[in-house]
């Protein structure tokens, strides 16, 4: 049994897969995609992900693409300890926490609110893909296809972070989302009842990122908490640090990044 991830450090999608791998104890083998260099749109990595995203994992030789779908994919493959309810009703009501938390642009409320130079970094990556891709598409004739359909993607995306009336749409869509987690919270320890399953893995990465973008006064102080009391107890988990605490990008892949992105080379 061969596991391969190619993910990115900080990536928040990567770090849904990682918090699941990590809960199952698995064994796996990273390839780092330092999204700085843009290496994602690298033609090799193009082919095996026509969306030129993280993470991608690879199990004997089969491609799973989309966070989402690996999650499910480890738990039906590695089912101890099983993170799928065993009653329908809760597999469904698993699944919907898993969808809200996957349809929420995450990415452009990401891109759109860091501030400081990581927020600069960001914002100039975003910039500099739009650049690239049309390059790539002339110099790749064989992968138009992928390149313009992430080509159309990326323009949207910058446009939408350059948007202070967007961002400040999608960062309203905020607190009704964790008031419907508070309410569930108040009736239930975990997201599905007694039991951790798959929605509480990928909700650990979403909430854990609302709090380094600092929304945390939104359930901090009282205000929701359910929801501080859960975010303490997904914190303390084992699996936390190892796909979170300890996901840092090595120095030599972030000097590589910064000169991309400011200088060019």
């Amino acid at each position: 049994m061969t596991l391969e991830l190619f993910d990115a450090s900080g990536s928040l999608c990567s770090q849904k897969v990682k918090l699941v791998l990590a809960e199952k104890n698995l064994e796996w083998k990273s390839h780092p995609i330092n999204l700085l260099t843009l290496e994602n749109l690298q033609p090799s990595y193009m082919r095996l992900n026509p969306k030129g995203v993280v993470p991608t994992l690879i199990h004997d030789g089969r491609v799973i693409t989309d966070s989402a779908a690996i999650v499910r994919y480890l738990d039906d493959q590695f089912p101890y300890p099983k993170l799928t309810p065993a009653e329908p009703k809760l597999q469904a009501k698993m699944n919907s926490w898993i969808d809200l938390q996957n349809r929420f642009s995450m990415r452009e409320l990401m891109y759109g609110n860091f501030r400081g130079i990581k927020g600069i970094v960001l914002r100039r990556s975003v910039q500099i893909k739009e650049r690239l891709l049309p390059q790539l598409m002339e110099i790749h004739p064989e992968l138009k296809k992928q390149y313009t359909a992430k080509l159309k993607d990326v323009r949207q995306w910058n446009s939408t972070i350059q948007n202070k009336k967007e961002i400040a749409n999608i960062n309203a869509k905020i607190e009704p989302m964790l008031g419907r987690l508070e309410e569930q919270l108040s009736q239930t320890h975990w997201l599905c009842g007694a039991t951790y399953s798959l929605a509480d893995a990928v909700w650990t990465a979403v909430l854990n990122r609302l709090d380094e973008l600092n929304f945390n006064y939104l359930w901090l102080d009282n205000t929701r908490p359910a929801l501080e009391s859960y975010l303490n107890r997904l914190k303390s988990r084992p699996s936390f640090r190892i796909a979170i605490e300890e996901d840092e990008i090595p120095l030599s892949m972030l000097i590589a990044g910064l000169r991309r992105i400011f200088l060019g080379i």
